[in-house]
């Protein structure tokens, strides 16, 4: 029986990574069999993309990087969901997609469907993908303390990279959390989300 495949996507801020943990968590003790991943990678590859955020590269680079890194990370995803798992990641192709479409925006014609189509050969759609949503100044607010920022932290960029995944979320597969609420709060509608869309809740209550 294939597994099923959840990702988590938001723009800097949204609690993401916290977020995905818990849901993972919560739904590992319910007895479901839970891979929780990430990108970048903890691979090389995934070393090289965090490199780029300190060095200078063209922004084309920056995005060569970053789909050289699923690659690898979606081979390891269909392994795991040939065993039945059930796997979350903390950002996927979307990430991609919001984030690099708003770098390249003047660079090539329609940066996202052109993302897009150069993806369609390493990447699995998702069976579910959960868009955390928060006002990007609220975003940086929350990691005003980070001791390092990368050059997506700044609020006109992220502006354009929430329009961009506020485009994607029209896809069926989207569920829009609003993000600007308590950890747990977010975390109880992730669970209730991904257990009623994929029906996985049976047995496990």
């Amino acid at each position: 029986m294939r597994g099923s495949f959840v990702t988590f996507e938001g723009i800097d801020g949204s609690g993401k990574t916290s977020v995905a943990r818990k849901t993972a968590a919560r739904l590992r003790r319910r007895g479901l069999p839970i891979v929780l991943t990430t990108e970048p990678t903890k691979t090389w590859l995934g070393d090289a993309v965090k490199r780029s955020y300190r060095e200078p590269v063209s922004n084309f680079t920056e995005a060569f990087l970053f789909m050289a890194d699923r690659a690898t990370h979606t081979t390891r995803i269909e392994e795991l969901l040939r065993k039945g798992t059930l796997v979350i990641s903390d950002r996927y192709c979307d990430s991609t997609y919001a984030y690099q479409a708003a770098r390249l925006k003047g660079m090539v014609k329609d940066p996202m469907n052109w993302l897009k189509r150069i993806s369609e050969p390493f990447v699995i759609e998702p069976d579910l993908t959960i868009l955390l949503d928060i006002e990007p100044r609220s975003g940086l607010r929350r990691i005003a303390a980070r001791k390092k920022k990368v050059h997506f932290e700044n609020e006109p960029f992220l502006r354009q990279v929430r329009r961009n995944y506020l485009a994607l979320a029209g896809e069926r597969r989207f569920v829009v959390l609003d993000a600007s609420r308590s950890l747990d709060e977010v975390v109880e509608d992730s669970v209730d989300v991904i257990s009623s869309r994929l029906r996985v809740s049976k047995g496990l209550r």
